[in-house]
């Protein structure tokens, strides 16, 4: 009876004691260090009735052994302790760094709430693939992600499991080997509902801009969307937009959201409508200490952190339906894109979203040199072209002046027989040539032959020789001073065969003026009168005038 008692003592004694051990407060080494917007588990050694205690405060609403929570700042840096069966646990003083990790691991494909069974494709953007471990946080249990074939270079692709509905969120992250080198967290909700509601980006920012997407599984034809917010509708009646944008988020705008679709499967004869409310999420904003900003000119994109204490790399991605796929290049297409600097040791947030045109600056610079070379082809073309007429209009002009000064020259010489014709050559003319001096003073002869043009003094011909012009002679009789008659054979008067006489007018206006005298003397018979040119640089021509003076 005495052994009953001491037994039963000792197993009365002993729950109580084994009730009373301490617990303790443990992080995954690989959560280690960690960062903003990192979401992490921290683990009571003891289960059932926990409390969570953080700076002496119990947190609402942690009864879980594991503590899972996304770091918003750096004030949630500080002692974690948990309490099981009124025993209290050491505090675990978490440090929070002020950066972002500095390596991401993004989505590539699916989305950060994710159906019953369906997988999503992950990426690591590192070069040294080879050197990362990559793991999942799942049913309260820590695993090592395996990967098949590893990549020589990035980025470091994989597919999740199949995923199983669980009311813990699936937590990815992947660190390098052997230092303290780690990408920022993904964070998978599994559901079993045909709608689902997934923000974008899947860490939302304060300050930026958040978009909620209600999705159905499916693709139906949706009818109506409404989106709540903490239980109470957003909008005032239901919309056809599957979107909804929070614009500047702030911290105003924290909480859980949900949509409810109403729709039609498109699968089904019945034409039925479906109305479905998603499961909530919890949105909440990271405060931004370390931000990056984007600007971009074509080929030359830069993103910028003032406020970075370490000079890193400039990253850039485009942002294909919410999904962050990193640029190698600085040739950006048309799209959308945001930056962030990165350094070792952690990273700055991702800048502001911004557009770019896509225009391709090999392009635009190879169109403006072939513009600016067809635009000097045209200039030099059009120099050309008026230089070319400007020569032919000089030379033209040349040409004309020439044959004007030759012309002029020509009618020097022959406008003084103006109306007679050779009778050795149609249209040829034969030079007078003055007499030699005390040989038949006043007379003239025209000579013709080979040889006229080599005589430089003209010989009076005493026989009017056959084929030349008879002499012309002053007329000696005063009635008729300054008269010349014609010559035929020794100082005939106007013989037969022989020209008129030709009388100078006495007019004061006609002064200079030649009139020919018909056998009587009659003036007008013969020829047209012959007139001294006056006219300025063609003094010394004779012109011919018609009988009534022109």
């Amino acid at each position: 009876m005495k052994n009953v008692v001491v037994l039963f003592a000792f197993g009365a004694i002993l729950p109580f004691s084994l009730g009373q051990s301490k617990p303790t407060v443990t992080i995954k080494e690989q959560f280690l260090p960690v960062y903003l917007g990192d979401t992490i588990v921290l683990t009571c050694s003891e289960g059932g009735n926990v409390k969570w205690i953080f700076n002496g405060n119990e947190i609402p609403d942690q009864t879980q052994q594991n503590y899972i929570f996304t770091i918003k700042s750096t004030s949630a840096q500080g002692p974690y302790a948990c309490q099981v069966h009124g025993s209290q646990s050491d505090a675990y003083n978490l440090k929070i760094k002020d950066s972002f990790p500095p390596e991401v691991l993004v989505i590539q494909s699916g989305h950060s709430v994710v159906y019953k069974d369906d997988s999503v494709l992950l990426a690591l953007y590192v070069d040294d693939c080879l050197n990362w471990m990559c793991y999942v946080y799942k049913k309260q249990r820590f695993y090592h992600v395996k990967i098949k074939d590893y990549p020589k270079t990035g980025p470091l692709e994989f597919m999740t499991s199949s995923m199983e509905k669980t009311s813990e969120p699936y937590i990815y992250w992947c660190k390098k080997k052997n230092t303290t080198m780690r990408s920022s967290t993904v964070v998978l909700m599994v559901t079993d509902l045909m709608v689902k509601l997934v923000p974008h980006p899947a860490l939302p920012l304060l300050g930026k801009n958040l978009e909620l997407e209600c999705v159905t599984h499916g693709a139906p034809t949706v009818n109506n969307i409404i989106f709540y917010k903490d239980g109470k509708a957003m909008q005032s009646h239901p919309q056809k937009d599957v979107k909804y944008l929070i614009e500047n988020m702030s911290k105003t705008n924290k909480g859980n959201y949900e949509c409810e679709a109403t729709y039609t499967n498109q699968a089904s004869s019945s034409n039925s409508e479906f109305t479905v409310k998603s499961e909530p999420q919890k949105v909440v904003g990271i405060d931004m200490t370390l931000v990056a900003v984007m600007s971009y000119t074509p080929g030359y994109p830069v993103c910028t952190c003032s406020e970075c204490k370490t000079a890193g790399k400039s990253e850039f991605f485009e942002i294909v339906n919410g999904h962050y796929k990193k640029h190698e290049t600085t040739t950006l297409s048309k799209g959308k894109y945001a930056c962030r600097v990165h350094w070792d040791a952690g990273a700055s947030s991702f800048s502001l979203p911004i557009f770019v045109s896509g225009e391709d600056p090999i392009v635009s610079k190879t169109v403006v040199i072939v513009v600016v070379i067809v635009l000097i082809l045209i200039v030099i073309l059009t120099v050309g072209y008026f230089h070319y007429f400007y020569l032919k209009r000089r030379n033209k002009q040349e040409f004309f002046s020439h044959s004007l000064s030759i012309l002029a020259e020509a009618l020097y010489q022959e406008v003084p027989l103006d109306a007679v014709k050779s009778d050795k050559g149609e249209g040829g003319y034969e030079e007078l040539k003055g007499g030699k001096r005390g040989e038949r003073s006043g007379e003239y002869d025209t000579l013709k032959g080979p040889d006229a043009d080599k005589v430089t003094t003209a010989e009076v011909s005493d026989t009017g020789e056959q084929g030349g012009y008879e002499g012309l002679k002053v007329s000696q009789d005063d009635s008729r001073k300054n008269e010349y008659q014609t010559l035929k054979g020794e100082g005939g008067k106007g013989a037969e065969g022989g020209y008129e006489a030709l009388k100078t007018s006495k007019a004061e206006e006609d002064a200079g003026v030649y009139h020919t005298l018909g056998p009587a003397g009659e003036q007008g018979a013969g020829y047209e009168a012959l007139k001294l040119s006056k006219a300025e640089g063609k003094e010394g021509e004779y012109q011919t005038i018609q009988p009534g003076g022109n």
